[in-house]
């Protein structure tokens, strides 16, 4: 179980490292034109890996803090849906994700995604390696699969 006091190391260390995104290889811009403006439909956490694992994910949305959350995720397919205020309003979101006692990984969600798309769908995913990515899609239909998801 995690304590009080893990909760807020973990916020100071995303808060920390949110300034220095480009230390984590993200400069903190979008290949969009349009300021990044996008609902983030979905976010979810999946594991494909073998080992159970512990994932801490923040949700960053115009500069705030909305979100952060433990999730242990059973190997060989154990997964969650994240839900929050960004499923319904649009704007500049990023995604801090850090698996077990690795690094912070930070990500623009609409890294990769094209101009014209309204809308996101990030998966946080552990490959059957054990490794952590971070991937998006922009087909915001409740039926889409993995498939349509690219890694950022």
């Amino acid at each position: 179980m995690y304590t009080r006091r893990h909760l807020l190391g973990t916020v100071a260390a995303v808060t920390a490292i949110g300034g220095c995104t480009e230390a984590l290889g993200d400069d903190g811009e979008s290949d969009r034109t349009d300021g990044d403006i996008v609902r983030l439909d979905e976010l979810s956490v999946q594991n494909n890996h073998d080992r159970d694992h512990r994932v801490q994910l923040a949700v960053e949305g115009d500069g705030e803090m909305l979100h952060m959350g433990t999730y242990e995720l059973d190997g060989n397919g154990g997964d969650r849906t994240i839900d929050g205020e960004w499923n319904d309003a649009t704007g500049s979101y990023r995604v801090h994700a850090k698996l077990d006692d690795g690094e912070i990984r930070t990500q623009d969600v609409t890294d990769g995604v094209s101009d014209d798309a309204s809308c996101v769908r990030v998966l946080v995913r552990i490959d059957n390696d054990g490794d952590l990515g971070v991937w998006n899609g922009t087909d915001c239909d409740p039926n889409a699969d993995d498939s349509d998801f690219e890694n950022v």
